[in-house]
């Protein structure tokens, strides 16, 4: 149920991606070590599939190889009264 009068909007939406990589070493118990990457401020217009490009042309950039490809996607909602 609404408390306000008018109604609600998304008024901003930010988009990131997180990519995660697997540094081929162990840790001392054995599980790999993964280092995360994060990337803001993506256009919202960007799709799926241009964003797993970009994951992996930034894992060519390095000698890891991708473990996990997540998008985060934040609205803002309005207005504020």
């Amino acid at each position: 149920m609404a408390v306000g009068t008018r109604p609600v909007n998304e008024v901003s939406k930010a988009v990131s991606l997180t990519v995660s990589l697997d540094t081929g070493t162990l840790d001392q118990n054995g599980n790999p070590i993964i280092n995360r990457a994060r990337v803001s401020g993506i256009k919202e217009n960007a799709t799926f599939e241009d964003l797993y490009d970009v994951a992996y042309l930034y894992a060519a950039l390095t000698s890891k190889s991708v473990v996990d490809i997540s998008v985060g996607i934040n609205s803002g909602i309005g207005p504020i009264d």
